[in-house]
C-alpha cells in the first residue's frame, strides 16, 4: 500500500502487516492509511449542495488505488529515499514576487513551500499555506503540488507533480521562482 507522509509528504509503501507500527522512512512519522476519504470527501460535498459534478472532480484516491503508483514519477523515486546530493546544492532564487532577488539553499532533503506550516514560508497572498513540496533525490529533485488553490506551475504547465531539471521556472501564486544545481564552493 502507498502512504504519503502526513509530515514530510515522502509516498512510501507500507505492507498490510506492517500497518500502524511502521514510520516514515525519511521522519520516522507514523502515518496512519485513510480509506475511503475521497469518496467521504465528495459524498459529504454533494449532500451539503456545493454543486461537484463527480464527472468533473479531480479526485485521485479511491480505496485500493492510487493513481500515482504508475506514473512515471513515481517510478523514478520507487524504493528511494529523499537525500541531498554529496558535491552540489540546490538552490531557488525567487525571480517575480514580493520576495524577489531572494536565494534559498534547500539544506534538507524535503522541502514545503507555503504561506505557513512549511520550510520555505513566501509572503504572497495568492499561495496556499501548503503549496507545494519539493523532494531532492541527489542530483534530481521532484516537485509535488499540495491540492493548493491555484496550482503549482513548471515552465508554464500545471502540474500535480514533475521531475525538476536545472533553470527551471516555477510559479506559484504571483511568485516565480528557479531552481538550479550548482557544485558546492
Amino acid at each position: 500500500m502507498q502512504i504519503t507522509c502526513e509530515n514530510c509528504f515522502t509516498v512510501y509503501d507500507l505492507s498490510p502487516e506492517k500497518s500502524g507500527m511502521a514510520g516514515c522512512p525519511y521522519c520516522e512519522h507514523i502515518n496512519k492509511p485513510k480509506k475511503g476519504a475521497a469518496s467521504v470527501q465528495l459524498g459529504s460535498a454533494i449532500s451539503k449542495g456545493l454543486g461537484v459534478d463527480p464527472s468533473k472532480t479531480m479526485l485521485n484516491y479511491i480505496e485500493g488505488e492510487s493513481k500515482g503508483e504508475g506514473s512515471a514519477v513515481h517510478k523514478l523515486i520507487e524504493g528511494k529515499v529523499p537525500a541531498l546530493p554529496a558535491e552540489k546544492s540546490w538552490i531557488l532564487t525567487i525571480l517575480e514576487g514580493d520576495d524577489k532577488g531572494k536565494r534559498f539553499l534547500l539544506s534538507k532533503p524535503v522541502i514545503r513551500v507555503g504561506r505557513k506550516e512549511v520550510e520555505l514560508v513566501l509572503r504572497d497572498p495568492e499561495v496556499s499555506r501548503q503549496q507545494c513540496v519539493i523532494q531532492i533525490y541527489g542530483e534530481m529533485a521532484i516537485i509535488r503540488d499540495l491540492k493548493s488553490a491555484n496550482g503549482t506551475v513548471v515552465n508554464g504547465f500545471v502540474v500535480k507533480e514533475d521531475v525538476l531539471k536545472d533553470r527551471d521556472q516555477i510559479r506559484v501564486g504571483n511568485t516565480v521562482f528557479q531552481i538550479s544545481l550548482q557544485p558546492k564552493k
